[in-house]
């Protein structure tokens, strides 16, 4: 196998339709012939060349931001320009579109919208008294996540700010907590004057 040849990802196929704007001026429909974490190639009918810049709307995935690699008779091949935290997120969904046994189940279960976290650092309570400074990334109604230089297991009571939680589940960078339903707590009575 030629250098040229090699792909650093594998590939997966796939048939979806895609929405493509070339140079911020051309809009196309098309369809994704396949894809992988650091490339995808098109189906469309354009005049592209080599270097002209590109975002593909590709439903279900991501928009995607990119170069024209190459072209061929009926479409494009894409060079990706992501970061890494995208990059990560996009191979996570290719991940589970190509082993849909193994997806059942892990869908995005969250209630109520995340909201990015205003970039301020928390002090969190545990258990036994110790403190734990993070960093939070993004809130919700119901919860928070949070950045953490040490993971206190799954299922700790943790106090957040005001806020009384549990440790749900890690991630990555941190963990994320799920505050107590208020439900418990007795509820002022709102009285009309």
């Amino acid at each position: 196998m030629s250098k040229r040849d090699e792909r650093r990802y594998r590939r997966i196929s796939l048939d979806l339709p895609a929405q493509i704007v070339i140079n911020t001026v051309d809009e196309y429909e098309g369809k994704l012939l396949n894809i992988s974490p650091g490339n995808m190639a098109l189906l469309v009918n354009t005049n592209a060349v080599p270097g002209d810049a590109v975002v593909v709307r590709i439903k279900g995935l991501d928009v995607i931001e990119g170069t024209v690699a190459r072209t061929f008779p009926d479409g494009f091949a894409v060079s990706f320009l992501l970061s890494k935290k995208r990059r990560t997120i996009l191979t996570e969904q290719l991940m589970l579109l190509s082993n849909p046994k193994f997806a059942e189940g892990l869908e995005d279960r969250r209630t109520t919208p995340r909201h990015p976290g205003p970039n301020t650092r928390a002090v969190c309570r545990l258990e036994d008294g110790t403190a734990l400074y993070v960093k939070v990334l993004d809130v919700s109604v119901d919860g928070v996540a949070v950045d953490a230089p040490r993971r206190p297991a799954v299922g700790s009571v943790i106090h957040i700010g005001r806020q009384r939680g549990i440790i749900g589940r890690h991630t990555p960078r941190g963990f994320v907590v799920f505050y107590e339903t208020m439900a418990t707590q007795e509820q002022p009575i709102l009285r009309a004057v």
